[in-house]
């Protein structure tokens, strides 16, 4: 990933092409430089502009401010620096970070529909320079690329008034209340936003949807591969967390009081941010615990009781998995070990490796019961891949879109869609094979998590492009329909693609399987489904809270 990164900030801070353009903004005059997507079609990238004033010094752990105006004429040909993270180059990071970048095919005041991304990787890390947008600016959309500030930085939480937490989520809504306020310059409609994301992109696009914070800052909403309801997109141990980082910098021991919240946080900001980043990854019992929380305030209650109660922003929905989610997972399971771990200390690795958390009822119950349920006995071989990556990809990422999909599919009452998908296209290039190598033998056959990112974006300075045929016709679809329910609130407003995309129904769920021939489908997995509701999660306590009570049949 380091390399990777590093490799992609070179190229999007590479020379600007020879054509630029002026456009003044609210905040001043930015230039930006012409480029050219999938077919030869002609757009103008704008990058780095400051949304947000820098979040250092006495910024650094506080709600993010607006940016003002500047003076001059912006350069808006040179890529950002990224936000700290530990798997990034320092070379190519900084703290004064919160800026956007918006490529549109017309730079000036029009009326196209705007596609907003927000970030995947974990709230721990950003690859926003491996995303190029030559496929979707072939459309008529605005694109806009957004950081914000990523795991302690961005999600650190004392639980109180000191740290109230969600930094990142409300760098985002301020990047989306300058959309709101300046993209009509640049080409967009602000009334025609939809925000799109993948992993925890996609889970950041549902805690807009259930923000008060957000409301009225888009109209459409695309959650790949996540969504808040999924077990890794909450945490609820963030005061303890927070002090034992602190120990780890050498900043005070945790009490049960205020004033240690402010002796703690007045440390943090004192350490250099390269210290921050150099022991993140040490954080126990992952860097991944550095999530979203319910503040009160951007995020009101838990999730699940926001969408019990319907207690959220309503828009057009589309979302989705690829096939074998829990691919890319079970691979590292067997290649780095922990599956031999959980098999030795099941009590201590597995229910955290399998979603199972201390604020359900008797993790490593639960945990078993599904071990058992997917795989049998307690032991491993590569002949039981297929229901490792079954079950890591349920407990993860199936279950929580299902849930997702048919909550929101009620809003239908309320005038809104909800259209579900799963890609289904095996291509040439697994997503993992990025980050990991080549692909195994027993790998070779999966549609794994993230595999739908190369059909929207262009990887092709990392060596990543689609050649095959197939690939890019799939590409081609992928495209139509996102930037279609961009457009118009559906992925198929007409025949035009020669399939109709209908949205589900709470009462009995259908999805489209995208493949070179995509078609409609009803989910068929109800036995899974059972198992999965029937466990006493919070999550499912709240979500369902009639079925868990004592006189429940």
């Amino acid at each position: 990933m380091r390399l990777l990164l590093a490799s992609a900030a070179l190229l999007w801070l590479s020379a600007a092409a020879a054509e630029t353009v002026e456009v003044q903004l609210q905040q001043g005059a930015i230039v930006g430089s012409r480029s050219e997507a999938k077919g030869g079609r002609a757009f103008y990238g704008f990058l780095g502009i400051p949304f947000a004033q820098p979040p250092v010094g006495a910024l650094r752990f506080k709600d993010p401010v607006a940016a003002g105006a500047w003076e001059g004429v912006r350069n808006g040909t040179v890529a950002p620096p990224l936000c700290p993270q530990p798997d990034a180059p320092s070379d190519w990071m900084q703290e004064d970070c919160l800026y956007l970048s918006v490529f549109t095919p017309q730079p000036n005041r029009t009326d196209l529909p705007v596609m907003v991304w927000l970030p995947q990787g974990g709230f721990i890390s950003d690859a926003t320079p491996l995303f190029q947008p030559e496929f979707l600016l072939a459309k008529d959309v605005v694109l806009v690329v957004l950081q914000h500030r990523l795991g302690v930085l961005g999600f650190l939480s004392t639980e109180d008034a000191e740290l109230p937490g969600n930094l990142g989520l409300k760098d985002q809504a301020m990047a989306l209340r300058w959309v709101q306020d300046n993209i009509r310059d640049l080409g967009g409609d602000p009334d025609k936003v939809t925000i799109f994301g993948q992993n925890a992109g996609g889970a950041a696009v549902h805690y807009h949807m259930l923000s008060p914070m957000s409301s009225g800052l888009f109209q459409r909403a695309i959650m790949q591969s996540g969504a808040a309801l999924c077990p890794w997109a909450l945490r609820e141990d963030h005061r303890q967390v927070a002090f034992g980082f602190g120990r780890m910098v050498g900043c005070p021991g945790e009490r049960a009081d205020a004033a240690n919240s402010t002796a703690l946080v007045d440390c943090l900001r004192d350490v250099p941010v390269e210290q921050l980043m150099a022991v993140t990854p040490y954080i126990t019992p992952s860097p991944y615990v550095l999530t979203p929380r319910v503040d009160g305030e951007f995020l009101p209650a838990h999730p699940a009781t926001l969408v019990r109660e319907g207690r959220y922003n309503r828009v057009d929905v589309l979302s989705g998995v690829t096939r074998d989610e829990g691919a890319f997972n079970a691979r590292a399971f067997v290649e780095d070990g922990v599956m031999d771990s959980m098999i030795q200390n099941f009590s201590l690795v597995g229910p955290p490796a399998l979603g199972f958390e201390a604020w359900d009822d008797d993790p490593e119950y639960l945990a078993r019961l599904a071990f058992h349920r997917y795989l049998g006995p307690m032991e491993f071989d590569l002949t039981r891949i297929d229901p490792l990556v079954k079950l890591l990809g349920d407990s993860f990422y199936s279950m929580c879109h299902v849930e997702a999909v048919e909550h929101h599919a009620r809003d239908a009452a309320f005038g809104f869609r909800a259209f579900a998908y799963e890609l289904q296209h095996r291509g040439e290039h697994a997503f993992s094979d990025l980050f990991r190598g080549p692909s195994p033998a027993w790998n070779l056959a999966y549609v794994g998590d993230s595999d739908d990112l190369q059909y929207l974006f262009s990887f092709d300075k990392l060596n990543v492009s689609l050649t095959k045929e197939e690939d890019l016709f799939v590409s081609r679809i992928m495209v139509d329909l996102w930037t279609n329910f961009a457009a118009t609130g559906n992925p198929t407003p007409d025949l035009s693609l020669g399939f109709k995309w209908t949205p589900t129904e709470a009462s009995s769920l259908s999805y489209l399987g995208i493949t070179s021939a995509p078609a409609m489908k009803l989910y068929d997995r109800e036995q899974d489904i059972e198992f999965w509701r029937n466990l006493p999660r919070k999550m499912n306590k709240l979500l369902y809270p009639d079925r868990f009570s004592q006189n429940s049949n």
